[in-house]
């Protein structure tokens, strides 16, 4: 009996693959179909036709969005172990870049490239410049610089960055297990 609902289910998927779909497309987000596999076009917001047959289609959140980034334990040029937690707020302004042509999920895309920068951002300075930069809120150096170098390398896959930010910093000590030994080391001078 399963074997026949299974039957009947393909039978119907088949017949539903020939027959054109309607795609509603909000304000908020975009679409982008492939014709034949191949071809990546943009849609944008409002009603939509496709023909499932030779088109496959993906709708994207595009308006601005915030990615919570995971924390990085990374030291700095003195040699000290920070952790820093961060964030980025983006928004997608092409659609074929970010999903057709370069690129399989921003999400991951815009995590990997903005914890890259802040291991550059942070490994080119001393702690003390570090704190001043992080304390010294949005507008100062380090997070200008930080949403700079987001915005130069996201830019390719079709994001936008508004801003880039650490939300916590801490100096930390690092234990590294290797087998059934614990090696602790604290940063120099503590």
């Amino acid at each position: 009996m399963d074997a026949l609902f299974g039957l009947l289910g393909q039978v119907i998927e088949s017949i539903l693959s020939v027959i054109p779909r309607m795609v509603i497309v909000r304000a908020t987000h975009r679409g982008i179909k492939w014709v034949m596999g191949a071809q990546a076009k943009a849609v944008e917001p409002g009603i939509t036709v496709y023909w499932p047959l030779v088109t496959d289609m993906e709708v994207q959140v595009v308006a601005r969005q915030t990615a919570d980034i995971p924390n990085q334990v990374l030291t700095t040029q003195d040699r000290k172990q920070v952790v820093v937690g961060s964030f980025l707020v983006f928004g997608i302004n092409d659609i074929v870049q970010a999903l057709g042509e370069r690129n399989w999920d921003v999400e991951s895309t815009v995590r990997d490239i903005t914890q890259g920068a802040i291991v550059e951002e942070i490994t080119k300075r001393t702690l003390d410049e570090l704190l001043n930069g992080v304390a010294g809120g949005r507008d100062s150096e380090f997070h200008i610089e930080l949403t700079e170098n987001c915005r130069k390398q996201l830019r390719q896959f079709g994001v936008y960055v508004h801003r880039a930010g650490i939300t916590d910093c801490a100096v930390c000590k690092v234990h590294k297990i290797l087998g059934s030994e614990v090696s602790t080391r604290w940063n120099e001078g503590e």
